[in-house]
């Protein structure tokens, strides 16, 4: 049985060495104080270096000589939890490293797996994959998806994180009915691109797509815009009459945006006009029918508008058909570099430059909390290239609050060097508390019991923060 059993483990070695060789990854294993104790022939390529000279050696060590950097084994000590970070190793490879802890009963670290892939290489496997996908589900439509496909706008929209793929798998369900929408998420996410993705893969596209901020026109006008007026309805107004949005938009889509500013008053036209597919112009008595898609958007909590009465509540489920969520850019790390890279590209064509970010520029860029979102984002690296007074954006040429921001920290907009509302800074923090605590307990009861909350109440802030527990 010994022997047996001597045999098997051999064996099961054997294969345990075969998988690890021939793994395309890195594998790269140290003890709890840094000491490499393995490396494949992935991870020797990286560094131009055999593993024996490397094992035995320590990852501190290895990185004052240039092997790789910056060093990613501090972090995850120091944080005792998987972390990510891009690297450049001696051989100038640009690296995309994990770095995973296994820790003992106690808790403490007794070795890290670094598993590492080439970024260039990943980045256009990635590339090639998502236009795969998007061939193979628009197979049915055939010659009018590809062209969509093909279309310079929507490939280039960047979404590769899990919870941008989900919507965009969702957008390519709900752009063939005609459903309203209500599309929600923080200033900057990128509401208005997800309704406009809706609008050029429905089959409107070809008809006029409405785009009319709200909160932009003046309370008085927002009713003659929206329906518009029959001729002499109102002092000043246009003898011949003038057509409403509604109107202008008939067959294709008419995107509300932040429609929280809607005035309570207006609300119920605009709901007559969803449910019963006409309107009527001001100053006038005979009802138009309309073809029109409504897709609404906002950054307020429509749900706590309808409890205070500032938001009807039938108007408020008539929109929320297929609600859609854009979660902040701060949880979307994987969409982060991608971003950077698109809009550095469109600003270097833009102004005839050649700006690339350093590799210390790119780590900070990426780890930071991003309030602004991707218009922040964009509007950053616009800003950098332009004021740059060299292709090579480095640190120093970072926003003070970004270089000063603590890497991999979670930040949100209640900030020293920012000021907001008292009720703005204790929303921040609530939604902040909610989601760490449902990351670590995953239970309603064990979350009301560590916030000091009851149950009922943390089941409540649960399904107001966390979109898809």
């Amino acid at each position: 049985m010994e022997i047996c059993e001597l045999t098997r483990y051999k064996n099961l070695n054997h294969e345990l060495e075969t998988i690890i060789n021939t793994c395309f990854d890195e594998i790269f294993v140290t003890d709890g104080i840094g000491t490499v104790l393995r490396v494949n022939p992935a991870g020797e390529a990286f560094y131009g270096m055999k593993a024996a000279e490397i094992v035995g050696k320590n990852t501190e060590e290895l990185a004052r000589k240039g092997l790789f950097s910056p060093s990613l084994f501090p972090i995850v000590k120091e944080r005792k939890e998987r972390v990510s970070m891009i690297q450049r190793t001696r051989t100038g490879q640009t690296i995309h490293c994990i770095g995973n802890p296994s820790l003992d009963p106690e808790g403490n670290i007794e070795f890290i797996i670094f598993t590492s892939r080439d970024l260039t290489e990943i980045r256009q496997l990635r590339n090639k994959i998502e236009r795969t996908e998007h061939l193979l589900e628009s197979f049915q439509e055939e010659l009018e998806e590809l062209r969509r496909f093909q279309n310079k706008e929507e490939e280039e929209f960047i979404s590769f994180s899990p919870d941008m793929r989900k919507i965009v798998k969702m957008v390519d369900k709900i752009a063939k009915v005609d459903s309203t929408v209500l599309v929600t998420g923080k200033s900057g996410v990128g509401k208005g691109v997800i309704v406009s993705l809706i609008h050029k893969k429905s089959k409107r596209r070809k008809q006029p797509f409405i785009h009319v901020n709200c909160g932009a026109i003046p309370e008085p006008l927002i009713e003659s815009e929206l329906f518009g007026y029959e001729p002499g309805a109102f002092t000043g107004a246009n003898k011949e009459g003038k057509k409403g949005l509604f109107e202008e938009a008939n067959g294709g889509t008419l995107f509300l945006d932040e429609i929280g500013e809607m005035p309570l008053n207006l609300q119920v036209k605009l709901l007559k006009a969803i449910q019963e597919h006409e309107i009527q112009r001001v100053g006038g008595t005979r009802p138009i029918q309309v073809d029109t898609r409504i897709i609404a958007a906002t950054n307020k909590d429509l749900e706590k508008m309808v409890e205070e009465g500032t938001f009807r509540e039938d108007l408020f489920y008539r929109l929320n058909v297929i609600p859609i969520y854009i979660p902040p850019l701060k949880t979307r790390k994987e969409d982060i570099s991608y971003l950077m890279d698109h809009f550095l590209e469109i600003s270097n064509k833009k102004y005839g430059t050649s700006a690339y970010l350093t590799l210390e520029a790119e780590n900070k860029l990426i780890n930071y909390s991003w309030p602004g979102n991707v218009r922040e984002l964009e509007n950053l690296m616009e800003r950098l290239v332009v004021i740059a007074d060299r292709d090579e954006i480095q640190l120093t040429d970072l926003p003070h609050k970004i270089v000063n921001s603590s890497i991999g920290q979670q930040q949100y907009a209640v900030q020293i060097n920012e000021i907001c509302s008292l009720k703005q800074a204790q929303e921040e923090l609530e939604e902040q508390l909610i989601i760490n605590a449902y990351k670590k307990y995953h239970s309603s009861y064990k979350i009301g019991k560590a916030l000091g909350i009851n149950q009922s109440t943390a089941y409540r802030k649960i399904q107001k923060y966390i979109k898809d527990q």
